[in-house]
């Protein structure tokens, strides 16, 4: 098959089986490795969905500059969206985020402006939309995807990312769980799994230092993606029973071991994903099937403590 242009190639990442990281009497884990999707993580999906709804909608033109606050994938995601369809992209991030994800994004040919984060993800986020509401005002040819209140980002999730975990298990989901970033992956893939069985087990997952769907307080993390110190407006908090809070630490050391037993070379919030996995696995049980998402690969985040040795 020729794709058209690398666009066409996004999604359908393959479904794998944990084999050397499951115990005995726990649930089967199957990971979706959205490392290997196009741009290396799942947030390709979201970003084309947006440009493409914002394009079907008459929202953006060929003079259109894409501006958008994130604290990483997202928008090396929009900047790849942006080289293919033309677009100059603009990405705003915290200064917290790891140097690759930064230079991923000027790779691809956008302009990165970097927020100082003082120790809060959730303030530095805000001010990240502040600048770019600013931006906005200044220039009518911005445009601010806010994939955290865009129902294009969930809705990318019903109708592909989801479909395709059903088909690829093609039988019983247990359960669920991922982390909390935007809210569209936990919201669109779990309307979808929750539909098909309404008996599922639903867990959302944040980060130690910034569980705020837990009330916990909000810090700075390594789990860069998820916990971005905000109640996202497109997240489904009825689609989840239960918030599971993981460490640092255990992110770190579960994502190692995915490299080291696995095979898998994944991010930090893979391994905070598959930390929750494991946890949900043991309460359910063996003889059942517990789903999650592995976000991006591990190679945005050489510079990070992923990378530090043991």
């Amino acid at each position: 098959m020729v794709y058209n242009n690398v666009l066409d190639a996004i999604g359908h990442t393959p479904m794998v089986r944990l084999n050397k990281m499951v115990d005995d009497d726990s649930a089967d884990i199957l990971v979706k490795f959205e490392g290997l999707n196009v741009g290396g993580s799942i947030k390709t999906r979201t970003a084309y969905n947006m440009i493409c709804d914002a394009e079907a909608k008459g929202l953006i033109h060929e003079n259109t500059i894409i501006v958008e606050p994130t604290s990483g994938n997202q928008g090396i995601g929009l900047a790849l969206v942006g080289a293919v369809r033309g677009y100059k992209t603009v990405i705003i991030m915290p200064d917290s985020v790891s140097r690759e994800r930064r230079m991923l994004v000027e790779h691809y040919g956008a302009k990165v402006i970097l927020i100082h984060d003082a120790g809060n993800i959730g303030d530095c986020i805000e001010e990240c939309l502040a600048t770019a509401i600013r931006m906005r005002e200044e220039d009518a040819n911005v445009y601010i995807p806010q994939q955290f209140e865009n129902p294009a980002n969930p809705m990318v999730h019903r109708h592909h990312t989801g479909l395709e975990i059903l088909e690829q298990v093609a039988g019983p989901i247990d359960g669920f769980c991922s982390g909390i970033g935007t809210g569209g992956t936990i919201t669109g893939i779990g309307e979808v799994l929750k539909a098909q069985n309404p008996q599922i087990t639903i867990w959302a997952v944040e980060p130690e230092n910034a569980a705020i769907l837990a009330g916990g307080t909000v810090g700075t993390h390594n789990q860069m993606g998820i916990g971005d110190g905000v109640i996202p407006d497109i997240l489904n908090q009825n689609i989840y029973e239960d918030i599971c809070i993981i460490t640092d630490e255990e992110a770190i050391q579960t994502s190692k071991d995915l490299a080291r037993l696995e095979g898998i070379m994944c991010g930090i919030s893979s391994g905070t994903n598959v930390a929750a996995a494991k946890k949900l696995a043991k309460k359910l049980g063996k003889g059942k099937t517990v789903v999650t998402v592995l976000p991006d690969t591990a190679e945005r985040y050489f510079s990070t403590p992923l990378f530090e040795n043991d």
